[in-house]
């Protein structure tokens, strides 16, 4: 029962990784039930907007600065804080023939406004007062953490962000990006990363324990190779890190 509670927890990590943004507003989700449409961010004021799939409509979902939200989650298909030069990243980096990241090298497709978009939502949680700033997602298939401290031209030495890459709970073993890409999950040239846990490319998962006055976030991995499916009943957290909330 327990390997079954853990997976399905991962798996609904996963689906939330879609695009969206979590808030625990007096104890309860600040986003509809059943999720059906884009979700973008509203840069007036700040607020994360359902879009309905025809166009028309819009759902509030969170707003960065309530101050009535006790913890709000950033939950981005694509994360903030590590590349492996793929296209549809927020970031202009792409793998040189040195096999190391480079912007000297202009990316196919890649948009400016991308990387815009990112360094809004990313002063937007800097901005956030009595709230952990945390990003979390999945789809660089690989389990990591790490303290954004500068976006671009912004110093956030001051109000870190925690990036967090929640792990994939099932790959294909072409899947991995240092064996799809050429490179695993690094930081590109727009941020300074501070790594807790640099990306480990193996099955795994996250569990986030919400609460008053803190984030509590343990770490699991599961080797594929030689690990059987027995063991995950009994998995272990390799990793834990406590988020307090700022006063």
């Amino acid at each position: 029962m327990r390997a079954l509670g853990l997976l399905g927890l991962a798996a609904a990590l996963a689906v939330l990784a879609g695009s969206t943004a979590i808030g625990s507003h007096a104890g309860r989700a600040a986003f509809p039930g059943r999720i059906n449409g884009r979700i973008v961010f509203n840069d007036e004021n700040n607020d994360l907007v359902l879009v309905n799939p025809d166009g028309s409509g819009l759902v509030r979902l969170a707003n960065t600065a309530a101050s009535d939200t006790t913890h709000l989650v950033h939950v981005p298909s694509n994360p903030p804080g590590w590349s492996a030069g793929k296209w549809g990243e927020w970031y202009p980096d792409i793998l040189g023939p040195d096999g190391k990241l480079t912007t000297r090298i202009a990316k196919p497709y890649w948009q400016a406004g991308w990387l815009a978009q990112h360094d809004r939502l990313m002063a937007s949680l800097a901005a956030m007062r009595g709230r952990t700033r945390l990003v979390i997602s999945g789809d660089l298939h690989a389990i990591g953490i790490g303290s954004m401290v500068r976006c671009g031209d912004q110093n956030l030495a001051a109000t870190p962000i925690t990036t967090v890459l929640s792990g994939p709970i099932g790959t294909n073993p072409t899947g991995w990006p240092s064996g799809r890409r050429g490179i695993g999950a690094t930081p590109p040239a727009h941020i300074d990363l501070r790594e807790e846990v640099a990306p480990i490319e193996q099955h795994g998962f996250t569990i986030a324990d919400f609460l008053p006055d803190r984030i509590d976030l343990r770490f699991f991995k599961w080797n594929v190779q030689s690990d059987s499916a027995a063991v995950i009943d009994s998995l272990e957290p390799f990793h834990m890190t406590r988020l307090p909330r700022p006063s």
